[in-house]
């Protein structure tokens, strides 16, 4: 795990060798994050299973034995459930257990299901059922359609979103010194000192929301080179681009 704040004292100390000095507030580091996370997961995603180093690193998000509820919808057709908010992508195939029997579910396209369920030999049975990923529910999650509509649990493996980073903190209002906040901390922000909202200090404690990367050191270079070229966009900069560019080309060379 990557602490947040450390993440980003690297960067401004990347650009204070560039002559940028605080280049980046916290405010847009934190704006940032989404976007560089976002782009390491999916470039490891990209190449999911195909060889070991994406495997080991994509471990942390994989999510094992799932139990997901299943209700008949209004026609009787399928088996609907709600699949976890942090639900990415299925990982095999999910399975029913009735005792000490598993049986697999095989995931279909809406055309392979079609065609199973026109033809009575192939058609979905509590023996072998089958499902679609698709749809959402009141919410606005993804939803998971089991078939035969009798199956009232499953059980998934899937790969999880990572959590987005954030570096919660407050600030001196005469230093103007900043102070980072932990995460799972509840800060007591001293008088004198203004919370990251405009909340002054001397006040009941603030829970914090800094969350911190869920990468290992091993991904520090690669988020510090995907950091380079959004801000290349940003400033524009040309040659802060062609540098995060570079170093990404040579990360992921290896």
């Amino acid at each position: 795990m990557l602490y947040a704040y450390p993440v980003y004292d690297l960067i401004l100390d990347v650009l204070r060798k560039d002559g940028r000095g605080k280049a980046v507030s916290i405010d847009e580091y934190n704006n940032l994050s989404v976007v560089v996370n976002k782009h390491v997961f999916e470039d490891f995603y990209d190449k999911f299973e195909g060889d070991l180093e994406s495997s080991d690193c994509l471990g942390t998000f994989k999510v094992f034995n799932e139990d997901i509820t299943l209700v008949a919808d209004a026609q009787n057709t399928s088996a609907v459930g709600t699949l976890p908010t942090d639900y990415y992508h299925v990982i095999g195939r999910p399975k029913t257990i009735s005792g000490s029997t598993i049986r697999w579910v095989d995931v279909v396209t809406a055309q392979e299901h079609a065609r199973r369920q026109n033809d009575y030999l192939t058609q979905a049975t509590a023996i072998n059922p089958t499902c679609q990923i698709g749809g959402q529910d009141a919410n606005d999650n993804k939803q998971i359609r089991v078939y035969p509509y009798t199956t009232n649990l499953i059980y998934l493996d899937y790969l999880r979103e990572p959590v987005t980073p954030y570096l919660d903190y407050y600030v001196n209002n005469t230093t103007l010194v900043t102070t980072y906040m932990d995460s799972g901390d509840t800060v007591s922000v001293p008088a004198g000192s203004t919370y990251r909202d405009g909340t002054a200090g001397g006040g009941l404690g603030i829970p914090s929301l800094t969350q911190d990367w869920e990468w290992s050191d091993d991904e520090l270079p690669l988020i510090i080179a995907k950091f380079l070229q959004l801000l290349g966009i940003a400033y524009p900069d040309e040659l802060l681009l062609q540098a995060g560019m570079a170093n990404e080309n040579k990360i992921t060379q290896k």
